[in-house]
């Protein structure tokens, strides 16, 4: 169970390759190949095409896997209604819209023996919108080197924390198998799932950022956050006794703290780059992520007894790329407090650094309650 479990999962990490080589791509005929290639490798397709339309016809501009013979011809009309912008399958066949104008339409196409789920149907279609958007930006219609190289490294930042937490549940399942402990094995194939489940919920937030061109969609609904941050903390609790840092994480919530109102998944994200960043520089320590109302907001704080930020770099952890001094041996690219920030203010809240000394930065932000909201 747990083998299968991690290869669900680890078959998301290759849209990161796919999001590079986009990145690493000069021009439209060294990029189309390497795509398609990546695309049937990550669906395990046996074969993968690319047709973009020309002149009103379609044709295809880059193939992957077996040649045509061996597979079952795809139907015209199942191309042409995949055009007009429709996820489908057809046989064995699983195809999705490139919207790609002005560099034109195209759909991109897979053929394989297995049953395609619909877990495939999102994998391809989120594909399908980084090959777009690549093409789209050859044309110079969409994005410019810039801004391209930073929504891609967001992409794949906001996948790299599930994708490290279900490493971890089956690092921790295997031993625990091995040990013959069968309730700490379940445990950790509840972790894999649900972090499988969040790296799911993310790509589809991507699509439909994309849908939105480029804004983030906010559903909002009543969010206990105490609750949440648990949730969160848990996989975190787990790899820092895995790892022997033993890092200590305590949930604190004032009574009485009324629900906030937000988007279930980003807040998460939220959460999960406080508590991510927290662990990271106070290993072996203590991280309290601590609930309770403030005025008609809730407010949220990190603490850590890390070894804070230098005054100089108070500003700069939150720019896009931006590291303190104290951050220079550590893993990561410096996106993780933007990503925050930028989600919080989005739902009507503030983050900051409530407070940092060398004994420990407390990070902090606020969201309207769900009790303020309806008043």
């Amino acid at each position: 169970m747990v083998s299968v479990e991690v290869l669900q999962a680890a078959r998301l990490a290759p849209l990161v390759e796919l999001a590079r080589a986009a990145v690493g791509a000069i021009e439209r005929e060294s990029f189309v190949p390497l795509a398609v290639r990546e695309v049937a490798r990550f669906l395990t397709a046996d074969t993968c095409e690319l047709w973009m339309e020309e002149r009103n016809s379609l044709a295809v501009v880059a193939m992957h896997g077996s040649a045509r013979g061996v597979v079952t011809p795809l139907p015209q009309e199942t191309l042409e209604r995949a055009l007009e912008g429709e996820v489908l399958r057809s046989g064995s066949w699983l195809c999705a819209p490139v919207a790609a104008e002005p560099a034109g339409r195209g759909v991109l196409t897979a053929w394989r023996e297995e049953p395609w789920t619909p877990t495939d149907e999102m994998l391809v279609e989120l594909a399908a919108t980084i090959v777009a958007l690549s093409l789209r930006s050859f044309e110079g219609a969409q994005f410019d080197d810039e801004a391209r190289n930073e929504f891609l490294a967001l992409v794949g930042h906001d996948l790299r924390s599930p994708l490290s937490n279900v490493r971890v549940g089956a690092q921790l399942a295997r031993r625990n198998l091995d040990a013959g402990d069968l309730d700490s094995v379940r445990e950790a194939l509840v972790i894999i799932e649900n972090q499988s489940g969040r790296l799911i919920d993310r790509l589809e937030a991507l699509l439909d950022a994309v849908a939105a061109s480029g804004r983030w969609l906010i559903r909002l609904e009543p969010l206990d956050l105490g609750t949440m941050a648990r949730s969160v903390a848990e996989p975190y609790q787990l790899a820092a006794a895995e790892s022997g840092t033993h890092t200590r994480f305590e949930v604190v919530v004032d009574p009485g703290t009324p629900a906030a109102r937000g988007d279930a998944e980003q807040i998460s994200q939220v959460l999960e780059h406080l508590i991510n960043n927290a662990a990271k520089y106070a290993p072996g320590g203590s991280v309290t992520i601590h609930v309770g109302s403030s005025g008609a907001n809730v407010k949220v704080e990190v603490c850590d007894d890390g070894p804070g930020i230098r005054p100089e770099d108070v500003e700069r952890v939150f720019a896009p790329f931006g590291r303190g001094r104290t951050a220079a041996s550590k893993e990561g690219y410096g996106l993780g407090l933007y990503l925050a920030r930028n989600i919080v203010t989005a739902h009507g809240g503030r983050l900051w650094i409530a407070r940092t000394s060398r004994s420990g930065t407390c990070m902090a932000f606020t969201l309207p309650s769900s009790d303020a909201e309806d008043t």
